[in-house]
């Protein structure tokens, strides 16, 4: 028998088998923790329980299934004679906590938010805790792993060591850990086992960076301020600093960008840079939040996510009942949007869009809508790698528009969409239960991989009332039913909430189901090509409450390009889309 001493008087034995702990969760099973896994609850399933009752009683929410699924791979369906593995971090808030407890006895509910020690159980370091597998634990979200670690910078540098405390911030703790009275002090008393936490306060001239990979130093010459970057193994100029700390994603702006950060930096050949070589960054090119904490424009960024937090408006809906859905694929007709070795994002943007409206009728109780249809194969999902290239996609408007001029095309569809959401709904739907999605493939820099999502910024919409002028726009009911839009500050701000939570949901989940995502800032509020932002049409002017612009992936990429010539990779995508909404709605 193998037994690990965490604190006095706190034993954890393994019988049998020392690469497997098994802890009593009376009366709902056992707790299993294997050597280089996340813990689990071992329970046997209750006479004619499905997926659906099981996932519904022991995690709260239906769209847990395709996670029990995934943690049960060889069972197709729950057995009475056959244990059910349900991963400890998707428990139904009473259950994660009294399981935190069993597991952790050392934690507790801090001043600060929620203090863990971290366990290490086998001590060979073999990531049986993750810095994403922490943040769903206790936030309940793997996207918020950048804020535990920004909350949390001497831990990044020495890795998640047996013994060492971390803090999960007050702001994004699960409401079952919050809700706990908090003890009087954030430090424990210091065991033999367990190190007293200890409270470092980063240098006003040091940063954390977002993606938690270390500190970006701040310096001044002859030409201003900049930020300094250490190029890192394997790193290139491009994609490690260019696109990481700039945001620009263009391949053109990309290389120019990188050519100016170069000269400000002294460095004559951009493919040959040694490792550990300071790279400054203009703060002119740096995104507000990589710049010093006292920094006006950072100081503006940080107290507008602070701002947003308060306007954010989670509706629970089981299974998306009620809620109404907007579908939308990019460009097509005469425009193909982008081009790349011969294959149309519109093409693929269109396939992804009916294999989303497919999962969401087959698996939902939501409504459906699409703005646009080809005319030859309709919304259909071919069993095809590689589609037929088509223009014959027209818009869903009255009277129906063939999509000869782009830029029509594009005010078409969100007058459409507001034409639903505010002439075709029951007026009993609530505005919160509305959604408009619109798919779509970028073209970017080749070192760019995976999907992203934009949502509407509430400083680059409207402040007044807008109209579109065209004479051509004026012989469609949708544009004669609502041609002027109004949109006030506390929509808009309600709408970047909801947009932003639904987007971090749906790339959350692109992410569980191995769908690679942008590695940085994947969920942007505005386009940003040089100097210039933006946010697209399509969500600038919605009356959507939740509006997400989603590219798929990249197609200048190689890697993500063959992906999206795949008919397996697209359906997968499209469930995990389909995964992420409902979650969007669960809690």
């Amino acid at each position: 028998m193998a037994c690990l001493l965490l604190v006095p008087a706190v034993v954890w034995c393994a019988e049998r088998d020392p690469r497997i702990i098994d802890i009593s969760f009376e009366p709902h099973g056992t707790i299993r923790w294997e050597r280089g896994g996340h813990p689990v609850l071992l329970v046997v399933p209750r006479s004619g329980e499905g997926w659906i009752t099981l996932a519904q009683r022991l995690t709260g929410s239906q769209a847990t299934v395709g996670s029990l699924r995934r943690a049960n791979p060889r069972l197709q369906a729950p057995l009475r004679d056959r244990p059910v593995r349900v991963p400890v971090e998707i428990l139904r808030g009473d259950l994660r906590l009294d399981a935190v407890r069993r597991l952790f006895p050392v934690d507790k509910r801090t001043v600060l938010g929620w203090q863990h020690w971290i366990l290490d159980p086998f001590r060979d370091g073999e990531g049986e805790e993750s810095w994403e597998w922490l943040a769903e634990l206790f936030t309940g979200r793997t996207d918020l792993a950048g804020d535990l670690k920004r909350t949390n910078p001497e831990l990044v540098a020495t890795g998640l060591k047996r013994g060492r405390p971390l803090i999960i911030p007050e702001a994004q703790l699960l409401g079952v850990f919050s809700s706990l009275t908090p003890v009087a002090t954030p430090t424990p008393v210091a065991t033999p086992t367990l190190p007293p936490v200890s409270t470092v306060v980063p240098s006003p001239m040091v940063a954390p960076r977002p993606d938690g990979g270390g500190p970006l130093d701040y310096g001044v010459d002859r030409f201003g301020e900049y930020a300094i970057y250490r190029l890192q193994k394997g790193e290139a100029l491009y994609s490690a600093v260019v696109v990481r700390f700039t945001g620009q994603l263009l391949a053109r702006q990309v290389n120019e960008t990188a050519m100016t950060i170069a000269r400000r930096s002294g460095i004559d050949d951009v493919t040959d840079i040694p490792v550990g070589y300071p790279v400054k960054i203009p703060f002119e090119l740096l995104l507000p939040e990589y710049l010093p904490p006292d920094n006006p424009r950072r100081l503006a960024w940080d107290e507008g996510r602070r701002e947003l937090a308060h306007f954010l408006e989670v509706v629970h809906a089981t299974d998306l009942s009620g809620v109404q859905v907007v579908l939308d694929a990019g460009h097509g007709g005469k425009d193909t949007g982008a081009v790349v070795n011969g294959v149309w994002e519109a093409t693929y943007a269109y396939d992804i869009m009916c294999r989303i409206k497919a999962n969401l009728e087959r698996h939902t109780r939501a409504t459906v809508w699409t703005t646009i249809e080809d005319a030859k194969r309709g919304c259909t999902t071919p069993p095809l790698d590689r589609l037929e290239q088509s223009r014959d996609a027209f818009l869903r408007t009255r009277p129906p528009y063939r999509l000869d001029d782009a830029v029509l095309g594009v005010h078409l569809r969100w007058y459409l969409t507001n034409d639903i959401i505010l002439n075709r709904l029951d007026s009993s739907v609530p505005r919160s239960k509305t959604v408009f999605l619109s798919v779509h493939a970028d073209s970017l820099h080749p070192s760019v991989r995976g999907a992203m999502a934009y949502v509407p910024s509430r400083y680059l919409r409207p402040t007044k009332p807008y109209t579109v002028r065209r004479r051509d726009i004026q012989r469609f009911a949708e544009y004669r039913n609502h041609p002027t839009v109004r949109l006030g500050p506390e929509f808009k701000a309600r709408v970047e909430a909801s947009s932003r939570h639904m987007a971090e949901r749906i790339l959350g989940s692109l992410e569980r189901n191995e769908i690679a995502i942008h590695p940085y800032d994947p969920v942007r509020d505005r386009v940003l090509r040089g100097r210039r932002s933006w946010v697209p049409a399509v969500l600038r002017f919605t009356a959507a409450q939740n509006a997400v612009l989603l590219e798929c992936c990249n197609m200048a990429n190689e890697q993500d390009r063959s992906l999206l010539l795949e008919q397996e990779w697209r359906e997968r995508f499209a469930r995990a889309v389909v995964e992420g909404m409902a979650s969007a709605f669960s809690r």
